[in-house]
């Protein structure tokens, strides 16, 4: 499995979806990360005043639409209008799933990265 990410990937929603829809259509994917099998990647959907945000969990993609998990990270599945923006954005999840794919590499290779011990052991070296 791999996550996936990229800068600045954006487009909208090509058809409205409902609160249960699994499948989300874009506009354009050509910003956004290609998804093999066993990838992910974290999508916002947000209004236009960025007020109301639903993240999904994109775990697979056909052409311009995608195959999502609605409702992540205490997110609520909404029904969204067409052109409702979707982007690729830095989330929790990214990063706790990000940090936990690196630290199973890292045991994977009898290595460990401990980026607060890291970090603590820089300061005593630097005198803090």
């Amino acid at each position: 499995m791999a996550i996936k990410y990229s800068n600045n990937a954006r487009s909208t929603l090509a058809a409205s979806i409902s609160t249960t829809a699994t499948t989300i259509s874009v506009v354009d994917t050509s910003s956004f990360p290609s998804i093999g099998v066993g990838d992910e990647m974290y999508l916002t959907l947000s209004d236009n005043l960025n007020s109301v945000t639903e993240i999904v969990k994109c775990i697979a993609l056909s052409g311009s639409a995608y195959t999502v998990v609605r409702a992540h990270e205490n997110t609520t599945a909404l029904a969204w209008p067409s052109g409702t923006h979707v982007q690729l954005r830095v989330t929790a999840g990214l990063i706790e799933n990000l940090l936990a794919e690196k630290s199973s590499t890292a045991h994977n290779h009898d290595t460990q990265y401990d980026p607060i011990g890291s970090s603590v052991a820089m300061a005593i070296a630097l005198g803090g």
